[in-house]
């Protein structure tokens, strides 16, 4: 496939302070042991279902946060792939062990031998895409799949109320979808829409002797999960107009092959 670069494609190559200043933001005043309980947290609640040798592979994976929580959970057969030599070279350090590629998704993707991979995860990654890439990147993870394989995509929500800051947060965020164009365009790549779900679940909660008040704030986390859902549920209602079903500030989409 012949891309085309335009001046995003610097913006990519660099993109390691401002990926960093988005973490930042995102983390407030956690400590790094308390960062890496919330991302194997955040992993899909599915997760074990999928044996420990499965062939993963995280494409975009930046830094390796996702690769990092698979690994410290057991899987050991890891495949990553990112644009940005800067953030994969922090993955390398991270992910020794791991086999991390530097290429653009969409040339790597027609190379890649098909049926090789069990689970795949592409978060965070489609709404930097021109919207003619979209459909021909998801049919290539359809190919790259085996049997039964999983596909998850995470792109921001545009039927959250927070949509337009969530989108205009990073300037190669060029690519928008509600629930309803997602599922458009992973039919047109080939997913039967009868396996797809959408992942929409309050946080977890769990007790810890250690830390017992972490307890009473993932308690107010998910107070406040079912309260967004609220309130996002009368705004529609207000407005006299189809309500989606996903309110928050990401789409989570699982495709099984």
């Amino acid at each position: 496939m012949q891309l085309k670069q335009d001046e995003t494609h610097e913006l990519f190559q660099n993109y390691t302070r401002h990926y960093v200043l988005m973490e930042e933001l995102g983390r407030g005043e956690r400590l790094p042991d308390d960062l890496e309980k919330l991302k194997r947290d955040r992993l899909p609640h599915w997760i074990d279902e999928i044996p420990k040798e499965a062939r993963i592979l995280d494409a975009g994976c930046a830094q390796g946060h996702h690769l990092e929580a698979m690994r410290r959970v057991g899987f050991t057969n890891l495949t990553g792939v990112e644009l940005s030599e800067q953030l994969l070279s922090v993955a390398r350090q991270r992910l020794p062990q791991a086999q991390l590629i530097q290429a653009d998704i969409r040339e790597w993707l027609p190379q890649a031998p098909a049926d090789s991979f069990d689970l795949v995860f592409f978060h965070d990654v489609l709404e930097h895409l021109p919207r003619e890439d979209a459909i021909p990147v998801l049919r290539g993870f359809y190919r790259l799949l085996a049997p039964g394989g999983r596909l998850s995509v995470r792109v921001p929500n545009m039927g959250c109320l927070i949509a337009s800051f969530h989108m205009a947060i990073d300037f190669t965020h060029i690519t928008h979808f509600t629930e309803f164009s997602f599922l458009q365009v992973l039919e047109a790549a080939g997913f039967d829409p009868d396996r797809i779900e959408f992942e929409s679940q309050a946080p977890r909660l769990f007790w810890s002797w250690r830390r017992p008040h972490r307890a009473v704030f993932r308690l107010l986390n998910r107070g406040r999960w079912h309260l967004n859902r609220l309130a996002h549920q009368a705004l529609y209602l207000l407005v006299d107009f189809l309500a989606p079903t996903q309110f928050d500030p990401n789409l989570i989409a699982v495709a099984r092959k």
